[in-house]
């Protein structure tokens, strides 16, 4: 298995049910990549988003929860290059920054995850939305990509979930 930057290590930076890196370390390392786009270099940002992940999560056992999140991180890590971020945002939550990586690359990635995602929609019920962005020029902070990223998340959701959208 190839590892993603920032593929965790210190505890303090890894998700425990998953062995992704957790939110602190993707900030972190999130900063360094947004600073990349002023130079010329374009990431995209994807957030998939668990849907109803805490209500199936109450009606499971903790080891059900576990081996789903699991399971997510592993159908991801093999769609990313060793120069992309994966990390667990939030409880129901993945973020996934795709370094120089255009809106094209970004929907063809994202296509390519919601695939895979067929078997964990079935033997779960459960369902994804993802939401994409691609740096812009006019973006002065880091948080305005994640937020154009979460702007196509709940236009995906809007429209009844289960779908993918990448805002402009």
């Amino acid at each position: 298995m190839t590892d993603t930057i920032g593929s965790g290590g210190h505890p303090a930076l890894t998700d425990e049910q998953t062995g992704l890196p957790n939110r602190l370390h993707f900030d972190t390392v999130f900063e360094v990549i947004f600073a990349t786009g002023s130079r010329g270099v374009p990431s995209t940002v994807i957030l998939l988003e668990i849907e109803g992940f805490e209500d199936w999560a109450a009606g499971v056992e903790r080891g059900e929860i576990g081996r789903v999140l699991r399971s997510l991180a592993s159908i991801l890590r093999p769609v990313l290059r060793q120069t992309d971020v994966l990390a667990r945002s939030d409880e129901a939550r993945f973020v996934v920054c795709l370094l120089d990586c255009n809106m094209a690359g970004g929907v063809l990635v994202a296509d390519r995850i919601d695939g895979l995602l067929d078997p964990v929609r079935r033997a779960t019920g459960l369902s994804f939305s993802m939401g994409g962005a691609v740096f812009d020029a006019e973006m002065d902070r880091p948080e305005d990509l994640l937020g154009a990223a979460e702007g196509g998340l709940r236009i995906a959701q809007g429209r009844g979930g289960d779908q993918v959208e990448f805002s402009r």
